[in-house]
């Protein structure tokens, strides 16, 4: 009785409005179907509950200082429609059921205040205009996809708090995060099928991580934190405009990086041409963690080198022998010096090799260089064994290109190649458009390779002239001190009291 009477006095003083409603000593307030409750001077919830079933439109704060105010029988609409920003404050959780309007464009805010609380939309978020700031709390959303959203109407992660949503792992289901900071950016995230339902937490910052200062980038980021950690097999897609584009970026190639220590290291996605027109979205697959997101170009992911060429020496008549892996000679560091290192060498691997990029204005300077693997076909080996070499921080533009062997003569193009296409590919085996005369070997079927025994990689092959650029003399001084070293370790075997020789 002494709910109805509550609700039947409210009825009938809707329309005149309230200045503030107060709820005290466990009162419940029904609305039901149908009717209106407007509330001028905002709710104050000190001992009781709303079981909402029509729309309270609230043109105040609401201070929820109890554990429970929304019944979870609420499917009415609770409207936040001030005509001056509006807080939702007080010590816990209003634990908000049916729909959540906002309608107010000055915006409603969880407090800005130490005093306050994190909240949960159980419901729908419907936004019809203004933003939903977090400040320093987090809110969490139901299963139902927010409605409204858009550059003027989204959740504002200008603080610490974070908009946390679970993200089923089916594979299928993408599940949207209408963040945004000064801006709207929104993240969707989809989980693979297997991995483990978590739920994720959001925020986007207006600028890159403080380790990370290229302009190939777009300058937003979104940090992203789950509640269980591990078993993530996370698609990230990313929405920006274009003032957001620092100088740089190339949109016609961009992808997906994460980061977890500030941008000093990111591991990028591959690189794709950003979807929309205004805004753009792209998106990244395969990301087993989380941390920072950020979107970047192909000067971060890589431009893929489809290079084909054979190592005169180890070319067998159709594919180049793998016998220095087999017998583990190749080392785990490059010995040209880029500082590429491995745990382990790729099965498929013959040996390192190095690829320089020359200036297209003058084929003398080198302006790149980085080592790779090749394979017994021929192809670049990136150093984890994938194929198609992957030249990072690298401008895409129009270079000559020189491939290059410790113990092969190099050769390089005659004229540039253009590495703005999605996939820059040059066949050296064909031995045209070459620098030179004669500058690889005929290894028969009209198949060309690099010229052998360049023993002490000099860029020529001598057999006469002083030791300096004669192979010949630098290949004896290296059997002579093999044959010296062996005539060593003999001599110690015989000093010994016993002498064990093992037969093979």
């Amino acid at each position: 009785m002494k709910n109805q009477l509550l609700t039947f006095i409210l009825l009938l003083m809707v329309f005149p409005g309230f200045a503030q409603l107060t709820l005290e000593s466990s009162a419940n307030l029904i609305v039901e179907s149908g009717s209106t409750v407007i509330v001028t001077g905002g709710i104050v919830n000190n001992s009781g509950t709303i079981d909402n079933k029509g729309t309270i439109e609230n043109k105040g704060d609401l201070v929820n200082n109890t554990s429970t105010l929304f019944a979870t029988t609420s499917t009415g609409t609770f409207k936040f429609n001030g005509t001056t920003a509006q807080e939702i404050t007080g010590n816990f959780d209003a634990g908000f059921y049916g729909i959540t309007e906002i309608d107010n464009t000055n915006g409603v805010s969880i407090t800005t205040t130490s005093t306050g609380a994190d909240q949960t939309i159980n419901g729908e978020l419907k936004f019809t205009s203004g933003t939903l700031t977090l400040n320093g709390f987090n809110l969490t959303l139901g299963s139902t996809d927010p409605t409204g959203t858009g550059a003027s109407a989204y959740v504002v992660t200008n603080g610490t708090g974070t908009l946390k949503r679970n993200v089923p792992a089916d594979g299928a289901t993408n599940v949207t995060f209408p963040v945004g900071n000064t801006a709207y950016n929104p993240l969707t995230l989809q989980n693979a099928s297997g991995a483990t339902t978590d739920t994720y937490g959001v925020k986007v910052v207006d600028n890159n991580p403080t380790n990370f200062t290229d302009d190939h980038s777009v300058d937003r980021s979104w940090v992203v934190t789950e509640e269980t950690s591990g078993g993530s097999g996370l698609t990230v897609t990313a929405q920006w405009s274009s003032g957001e584009e620092l100088t740089d970026f190339d949109r016609t190639s961009s992808g997906i990086g994460l980061t977890t220590d500030d941008g000093t290291t990111v591991t990028w996605s591959d690189m794709s041409a950003a979807g929309g027109t205004e805004p753009y979205y792209v998106s990244g697959s395969g990301f087993d963690g989380t941390g920072t997101f950020m979107v970047g170009d192909y000067y971060y992911g890589g431009l893929k080198l489809d290079l084909k060429f054979f190592l005169a020496g180890a070319y067998n008549g159709s594919t180049m022998n793998l016998t220095l892996n087999t017998k583990g000679l190749i080392p785990l560091t490059d010995p040209y010096g880029t500082g590429k290192s491995v745990a382990s060498i790729p099965s498929n691997a013959v040996d390192w090799v190095v690829v320089r990029l020359r200036d297209k204005n003058s084929s003398s300077s080198i302006l790149h260089e980085e080592a790779f693997f090749i394979d017994a076909d021929g192809y670049l080996l990136n150093t984890d064994g994938t194929t198609g070499g992957k030249l990072t921080e690298i401008t895409a533009d129009n270079y000559f290109i020189e491939v290059n062997h410790r113990n092969h003569n190099g050769v390089m193009t005659l004229s540039t190649v253009d590495l703005t296409q999605a996939t820059p590919s040059f066949d050296f085996t064909a031995n045209t458009n070459v620098y030179g005369t004669d500058p690889q070997v005929d290894l028969g079927s009209g198949v060309y390779g690099l010229r052998k025994g360049n023993v002490n990689g000099d860029a020529r092959i001598a057999k006469v002239g002083p030791a300096s650029i004669n192979d010949y003399l630098s290949l004896l001084s290296i059997l002579v001190s093999y044959f010296i070293f062996s005539c060593i370790i003999w001599q110690e075997f015989s000093n010994s009291e016993q002498v064990l020789i093992p037969f093979l």
